[in-house]
């Protein structure tokens, strides 16, 4: 796992991000791969990668940048698809906090998994439409709880402040009933079964990627030509 330092340094590093590449901070990178993680239709990383990084990484100036870069995002993936491998005891958001009030922050996590709900928005349909009341129940107040982050919610003001109130401490429990659904065996076609983050095993700890080594995303291409060359 990602030592506090590391974290510290990944934060550091999507802190560093123009602001108008419409990048991620931490917290919401960490729901993002929640997200991800218990979608029962995998998302490969060349196509979700842009979402961390923005959507112009002339930022990341050199190969050395964008491979420290990619170390530490996929690092932290690979954390929290371990942290939601069956039996999944050890799952924690991880919240940003008010650093005068200590209240939890919990929006800028939910709007990232919602960002990643957004990437197969017909298969987290085909979940509400399932047939399983709390799978289906926990897509959908995941649903009310970025609402209220986004300030959109039409629920009656007290429900507003109570799920406020709520949410960190519902969040894990949303994420585990999903988790749960994804992994149980209960998904149908068309999610594939081979998908990297339903299987029940921990996942694979890459090493460092060559220029000229397939590139990690799946696409088939070398790095170089691939995520590396942007």
């Amino acid at each position: 796992m990602l030592t506090d330092d590391e974290l510290d340094q990944l934060d550091d590093l999507l802190l560093s991000l123009p602001i108008d590449t419409d990048g991620m901070l931490l917290s919401e990178f960490d729901g993002f791969c929640a997200g991800l993680i218990v979608c029962p239709e995998m998302v490969m990383p060349g196509e979700w990668l842009p979402c961390v990084w923005g959507n112009n990484p002339e930022h990341l100036e050199t190969l050395e940048d964008i491979q420290a870069a990619m170390d530490l995002i996929m690092r932290h993936y690979n954390d929290v698809a371990r942290s939601l491998t069956p039996p999944a005891m050890g799952y924690a958001p991880l919240y940003d906090k008010d650093g005068r009030t200590g209240e939890i922050l919990w929006e800028s996590w939910c709007c990232g998994f919602e960002r990643a709900m957004r990437l197969r928005p017909d298969t987290w349909e085909r979940i509400v439409e399932s047939g399983d009341e709390e799978a289906a129940a926990s897509v959908n107040m995941m649903l009310a709880l970025y609402d209220i982050a986004e300030g959109q919610s039409d629920l009656p003001k007290a429900s507003v402040k109570a799920l406020t109130e709520e949410a960190p401490d519902l969040i894990p429990n949303l994420v585990l009933a999903i988790n749960d659904w994804t992994k149980s065996g209960r998904t149908a076609d068309p999610f594939p079964v081979w998908a990297a983050a339903n299987q029940s095993q921990a996942p694979h700890q890459g090493t460092k990627v060559g220029r000229n080594a397939p590139c990690p995303c799946g696409s088939g291409r070398k790095y170089k030509r691939c995520c590396g060359a942007n």
